[in-house]
């Protein structure tokens, strides 16, 4: 499998636009990739040669539906990130009963 840049994410079908996400966006998944050999799921590339290094920067891409959020924070504005790891908790006892099976 090959994970080098061969073909021009702008122009290329295998790279993937996500419609509600920035316009600079690509990302290009690696279904058949070996996770247990270090191989990558996806590769994500920015075509303003900026991409997202962290969860929360590729998540304000996502977001980011008609410019790249990075102008928009440098015009003073903010980008939300609808869901933040800070919200995602664990399951309580009532709901890890609920998904007990049942002799």
């Amino acid at each position: 499998m090959e994970f080098t840049l061969s073909e021009h994410p702008k122009e290329s079908i295998n790279w993937r636009r996500y419609r509600t996400g920035c316009p600079h966006y690509r990302v290009r998944w690696f279904i058949d990739a070996d996770t247990e050999a270090g191989e990558p799921l996806y590769q994500v590339y920015c075509l303003q040669n900026t991409p997202a290094e962290t969860w929360e920067e590729q998540e304000k891409c996502l977001v980011s539906r008609t410019e790249c959020w990075r102008h928009v924070e440098a015009r003073g504005g903010t980008v939300k990130i609808p869901i933040t790891m800070d919200s995602i908790r664990e399951n309580t006892k009532a709901s890890a009963r609920r998904r007990q099976p049942t002799a």
